[in-house]
């Protein structure tokens, strides 16, 4: 067959055997509708990210801590500041500040000076649609299971990941020495940490999954923090204007960039991305009973208790019929079903009033005036709710590399000693 041809010459070229993990589903059927691109995605799941992994590997020499010191001061006051920097670390600034001519930072954040307008639906639509799209993928899924954290940290894992794209959507966050910018630099870096450990665990099963966090689905993490939200904003009667949707689109390829995807699987529009969700959900590896655990636990101690804080005490009962039915809404009943979300008929509800409130916005929007102090009360919304969130989670940290001592050591904090 042609198609199976290009993937093992693919396969071939990366010094790697042709052969899928396992795990994968639907692989010739993929390879037919999908051609090159199903060949490219297949070829990632054998590929981590070369350079982040190699500087990493030197962790073992200058020691976790003074590497993450390291990695710190390069992002914030370049790489020739870091005194007695591993050729590792210089390679990887090398690529991070060789910017690509196709990103204009300037204009992006032109585009996205009111995207904090709705800021209240956006907390909601990340952990019911961007999260939790995540967890149907028991391989995706496995790196948390081995590492031993979130099902018991669901809250704090949210914030986590909620204080990274607050950095990444902040005004001037991913230009050079922005704080968006050193945290996807850490965040790439966690993933290469999590990568050596389970390379090195017995209970990694690299024929059936693969390397861990491949290329092929860090790919579709732009998916899941940029289409996947952009629809669920829609869903829920939050549409951004057409001009913030394309920029939204830029500002993501560049994350994605910045997180080490390599071009030829980085998707730069709306249709790369939705080709790229189309392929990951017709090979993604099944669901499995961790996957629903995660679902739950995300579902228990985050966003029904997250939709209560939006209702009259007398109504608290109505949050998880409403997340199961935000879930519904965002995900599809099938996966949904996977999932283990129950059934709930408040999804017709939301079916309906979702497009009238999108209605509603888009007039509103347009009416002079309105996006700036929208805005600024998306602002001071978002600053309250981070302080209610890290206080009621007692999360003090941005990323898991830098959490406080206690439980189980994740792979991406020091054994030794928290990060400062």
């Amino acid at each position: 067959m042609r198609h199976s041809h290009s993937y093992d010459r693919c396969m071939v070229a990366a010094g790697r055997r042709p052969e899928l993990p396992t795990s994968v589903r639907n692989q010739d059927l993929a390879l037919r509708r999908f051609g090159e691109r199903a060949a490219t995605y297949f070829a990632g799941m054998w590929e981590g990210d070369s350079l982040a992994d190699a500087f990493v590997d030197d962790f073992t020499t200058i020691g976790h801590g003074r590497g993450m010191r390291m990695l710190r001061k390069a992002c914030r006051e370049g790489i020739a500041a870091v005194e007695d920097a591993p050729d590792s670390l210089s390679a990887i600034f090398a690529q991070l500040d060789d910017t690509p001519d196709w990103i204009d930072l300037d204009a992006v954040y032109a585009g996205a000076t009111h995207f904090a307008r709705y800021t209240r639906q956006a907390g909601i639509v990340l952990g019911a649609a961007s999260l939790v799209s995540g967890y149907a993928n028991s391989v995706a899924s496995r790196p948390l299971e081995l590492t031993g954290r979130y099902v018991e940290n669901a809250g704090m894992r949210t914030i986590e990941v909620g204080a990274w794209l607050l950095a990444v959507n902040a005004e001037g966050g991913l230009e050079r020495y922005g704080d968006g910018f050193e945290l996807t630099v850490r965040v790439r870096i966690i993933h290469a940490l999590v990568r050596q450990h389970l390379r090195d665990s017995p209970d990694w099963d690299e024929a059936a999954w693969g390397v861990p966090i491949p290329q092929a689905f860090l790919a579709y993490t732009l998916v899941e923090f940029c289409l996947i939200p952009l629809r669920g904003m829609r869903a829920v009667g939050a549409p951004y204007l057409p001009h913030e949707v394309e920029t939204y689109y830029r500002l993501w390829r560049y994350v994605g960039h910045l997180l080490g995807i390599r071009a030829e699987l980085l998707p730069v529009d709306e249709a790369g991305q939705r080709e790229l969700e189309d392929l990951y959900l017709l090979t993604r590896p099944e669901v499995d009973d961790y996957c629903r655990r995660l679902v739950r636990a995300i579902n228990d101690e985050f966003l029904v208790l997250e939709i209560e804080e939006l209702l009259p005490r007398r109504l608290h009962g109505l949050a998880p019929p409403t997340v199961h039915a935000l879930e519904r809404v965002f995900l599809g009943d099938d996966i949904a079903d996977e999932l283990g979300v129950p059934p709930s008929r408040m999804k017709y509800a939301v079916r309906v009033v979702g497009p009238l409130l999108g209605l509603v916005n888009a007039v509103i929007d347009r009416v002079p005036g309105t996006l700036p102090l929208r805005t600024r009360l998306g602002r001071r919304y978002r600053e309250k709710q981070e302080t209610r969130l890290r206080t009621r989670y007692a999360v003090s940290h941005d990323l898991v590399d830098d959490s406080p001592a206690g439980g189980k050591t994740p792979p991406a904090r020091d054994p030794g000693r928290s990060v400062q």
